[in-house]
């Protein structure tokens, strides 16, 4: 560090250098958080008549019935929602944590009960599917449940503005981050892709297809009326959202040149997709369905993820697969829309990074070679039982979200920190928590660390112990402060 401080004031390091050199330490230099925790089941605040077993951390749950979604708005990144796998949907105010590092117990600032009496009740009856916050208002949001509804919510007051049936389990939604229509691109249950206006209140399109469910959809953040959609016969699907003529083409993972569909065209005349030669009608992306999407911040690729296991990057100009290899350690086997983050183009020094849940470990993977840069893990999350030993295989991860600097980004923003100046993942689990990964605090062993031979050995493991006494201390002991 002390080297690129003496290169910058000397005008040998550009700032924009500076600062990618600094996020590439910080994003290789993430470990848990436990003293950040969630408490969405406590009616009152805690106090000293409660016992050491009622406040040990690892009894404490965001939502009792499991976490199914994370969503964090991006404009300060201060309210993070949770759903519930019961129904519910919570808010939580991230900046009522004064210190980073110091043990804090978040309790929800605004909730949203199950319904139990049907689907136009308020709440969603069945479980929670997706969040978002609406692209250019922090204070919508959207959700989708299993009871086949989407809905629109007003933030600041947690009240329901809006609300679509869409007669079909809604697995995930997305909003054109550039688009000045009110389109909705639903994945749901059916074949069809389901286009809902908000501005009319509708459910005006449905995009045909002969895939089977639809299990993930993204926008292009370069064209305004693009849409990929990932099905479960293993298609991913690119559609124009103007035209009546149905599917304008399909990634072929065959196509590792970009010959069959010549995206490129379209990029160059801006909207003239018609133009493109024929494509290969049995092309597929994943030899079995596909369900996760995502553009990369700069419109330059598209990343899917299959339940092959198999994660793909495919250039958006020309449609090839850039045979990118993320090898055999992907875990991804669930029929649900997958969740993963990409840091953006000029974040950090290097290639981009795919942030990718892996069952009950986060990996930070090189998006272009699929090196493993890092892998979050809880420390003794392997042999931890839980209470009754309930937790015993259900610390999946489901959900993962990210806050970045002066705000919260569904992908990593050009600065590492939030409120307090540091950046944080939070990932959602199956047995009811939201756990916290964050850049380890800087010490005198790690100052010149990336600037000299690095730590030894033996002192890696020391500070590995350190950590691993610390959080199996935080979570199953009570603490007294005095």
């Amino acid at each position: 560090m002390q080297p690129r401080l003496l290169a910058r004031e000397a005008g040998d390091l550009p700032s924009r250098g500076f600062a990618q050199a600094t996020a590439s330490q910080l994003l290789r230099s993430f470990e848990p958080a436990p003293q950040h925790r969630f408490d969405g089941e406590a009616s009152f605040p805690p106090n000293d008549q409660q016992t050491a077993v009622e406040t040990r951390p690892h009894r404490l749950r965001a939502h009792g019935a499991g976490v199914s979604s994370l969503a964090l708005e991006k404009f300060d990144g201060r309210i993070l929602l949770s759903g519930g796998a019961d129904g519910s949907i919570k808010l939580w105010d991230l900046e009522s944590c004064g210190s980073p590092y110091g043990i804090h117990t978040f309790r929800p600032k605004g909730s949203i009960a199950r319904s139990t009496g049907g689907p136009r009740s308020g709440g969603h009856s069945h479980g929670i599917t997706h969040l978002a916050f609406y692209p250019f208002d922090p204070d919508a949001f959207l959700s989708s449940s299993y009871d086949k509804t989407l809905k629109l919510w007003a933030t600041s007051r947690s009240a329901l503005s809006a609300e679509f049936d869409l007669n079909a389990t809604v697995y995930s939604h997305a909003s054109s981050p550039i688009a000045p229509h009110l389109l909705i691109s639903c994945a749901t249950q059916h074949s069809n892709v389901r286009l809902v206006d908000l501005k009319s209140g509708s459910a005006v399109q449905a995009l045909v297809a002969h895939g089977g469910p639809v299990l993930s959809t993204a926008w292009s953040p370069r064209h305004e009326h693009i849409l990929v959609s990932g099905h479960a016969d293993g298609k991913a699907r690119i559609w124009d959202v103007r035209r009546a003529g149905g599917v304008i083409a399909q990634l072929d993972q065959d196509d590792s040149l970009g010959v069959v569909h010549r995206f490129k065209h379209a990029t160059a005349s801006g909207s003239d997709w018609g133009s493109m030669p024929h494509f290969r009608v049995s092309a597929q992306a994943h030899d079995e369905a596909v369900n996760g999407l995502q553009w990369t911040d700069d419109g330059r690729f598209i990343v899917s993820a299959g339940l092959d296991r198999r994660i793909r990057v495919w250039d958006a100009d020309t449609g090839a697969n850039t045979l990118a290899s993320f090898g055999s350690i992907v875990q991804n086997r669930h029929a649900k829309t997958s969740s993963f983050l990409v840091t953006p183009s000029g974040l950090s020094t290097g290639r981009q990074l795919l942030v990718w849940p892996n069952e009950q470990e986060i990996l930070l993977l090189d998006l272009h070679d699929g090196t493993v840069v890092g892998r979050l893990r809880s420390p003794g999350s392997a042999h931890s039982t839980g209470p009754r030993g309930s937790d015993v295989g259900r610390n999946r991860i489901t959900n993962i979200a990210w806050r970045s600097a002066g705000g919260g980004h569904g992908q990593v923003g050009p600065a590492m920190g939030g409120g307090n100046s540091i950046g944080a993942i939070y990932s959602a689990h199956l047995d009811g928590q939201i756990r916290v990964w964050m850049p380890q605090p800087p010490g005198p062993e790690d100052a010149d660390a990336d600037d000299g031979g690095g730590v030894d050995e033996e002192v890696k493991q020391r500070k590995r112990k350190a950590i691993e006494n610390a959080y199996r201390s935080l979570m199953g002991k009570e603490i007294t402060f005095t």
